[in-house]
């Protein structure tokens, strides 16, 4: 028996049904990529190239005050020329919203190990950030150490 209209298999509902699944999986894979978060795969953890030199801030509480980064110490600048140098032993940093999440460990003469975190951009030249000190930023003034080392 030949086949007539009547009985003959329809392609179009084939074509159809892979249309309709074809479309489905492309409208989730656009909503997929367009509400996942957002990651940074840029982020280049800071060194201790980023942060070498001197950094003040024209904020009216710590005017007097600096840090310095050189070649393995920080030293903090009290103000009245009062510092205070000290070896790091470890730099790591992490991403954070509009840079990174720096941590440093210093020890004294005496071999107290001490932590310093702050948060770093390279924004205009490099700006940190203290957490408990809203407002404040703090600029790269001198990409070079000015200050002698003084070790605690």
């Amino acid at each position: 028996m030949r086949p007539t209209l009547e009985n003959k298999p329809n392609n179009r509902f084939g074509f159809r049904r892979i249309l309709a699944v074809v479309l489905v999986c492309g409208c989730l894979g656009v909503m997929v990529w367009f509400f996942s978060p957002q990651t940074d795969d840029s982020f280049h953890p800071v060194t201790m190239d980023d942060l070498k030199g001197v950094w003040t801030t024209p904020y009216p509480t710590y005017q007097d005050r600096f840090l310095q980064f050189n070649d393995g110490s920080i030293t903090f600048g009290w103000g009245a020329d009062k510092m205070g140098s000290y070896t790091i032993h470890e730099i790591d940093s992490e991403p954070a919203e509009g840079g990174a999440r720096v941590h440093i460990r210093y020890n004294d003469r005496s071999g107290t190990t001490y932590q310093f975190n702050f948060y770093y951009t390279n924004q205009h030249g490099g700006l940190l950030r203290m957490k408990n000190q809203k407002g404040v930023e703090w600029s790269h003034a001198n990409d070079l150490p000015v200050h002698p080392l003084q070790f605690q």
